[in-house]
């Protein structure tokens, strides 16, 4: 009996926490300067290490990229059925997903693109398990960012949640017109994507975000006056 208190406790979390939470992910998914300082970064890193065939580098450039927290928001969004919410952070993950294979694709066409990408085997399986990979990271990282407790796994978060790195390889790849890695590399970011946006809707419902609908409104309705402000 003890044990399965001690089991549901990981899913209390108050209701101060939730609109804490709520307020620091649309703040941390905000298109400001920061923000895309840090996904250019990530972006050259990843990208040399794979045309270097360096795995080290291309963990180091998953740890800089900025990608979780704009498709939390989308499950945040979608947990509380307001999708309103839903626009800004999918036009910041499209924008950034074009600004990663752009920044990919020039390396690759300046310094030469290697024939294989060592870390993506050209396979279906490669793609279902990263699916599953991103699940998991996706629950994770809602946990990390809800309970504040066990926010220092972040960083090991984000080295699993691989998505820079298919994007990266999709520029590489298109830079010497190699279809296949590239159609492999887009599977991948979309199967991570999705796999991410389902395991943080799992751990949204079970720590009953559905009920934080008033704090998403006021983030989105500071989110629209900072936009106005900047116009």
């Amino acid at each position: 009996m003890a044990n399965e208190k001690n089991s549901l406790k990981i899913l209390e979390i108050k209701k101060t926490d939730q609109y804490a939470t709520v307020e620091e992910l649309f703040k941390k998914s905000q298109p400001n300067s920061i923000y895309y300082t840090l996904l250019i970064l990530s972006s050259l890193i990843v990208a040399c290490g794979l045309l270097l065939g360096n795995s080290t580098i291309v963990i180091g450039g998953m740890l800089v990229a900025p990608l979780l927290t704009p498709i939390l928001v989308i499950a945040l969004g979608i947990i509380v059925g307001e999708f309103k919410a839903l626009k800004a952070p999918t036009v910041l993950i499209l924008k950034s997903a074009l600004a990663v294979v752009v920044v990919s694709f020039l390396l690759a066409i300046l310094f030469g693109s290697p024939q294989t990408i060592s870390i993506f085997d050209n396979s279906l399986r490669v793609a279902i398990l990263y699916f599953f990979v991103a699940i998991a990271s996706g629950m994770a990282a809602t946990f990390a960012w809800s309970r504040k407790d066990i926010i220092d796994i972040l960083p090991g978060i984000a080295i699993a949640v691989s998505l820079v790195p298919p994007l990266s390889a999709l520029g590489i790849s298109l830079s010497s017109f190699n279809l296949v890695t590239s159609r492999l590399a887009f599977v991948i970011f979309i199967f991570n994507l999705v796999g991410i946006v389902l395991g943080s809707l799992v751990v949204f419902s079970l720590l009953g975000f559905q009920k934080t609908q008033k704090a998403v409104e006021k983030a989105i309705n500071v989110q629209e006056a900072e936009k106005e402000k900047t116009v």
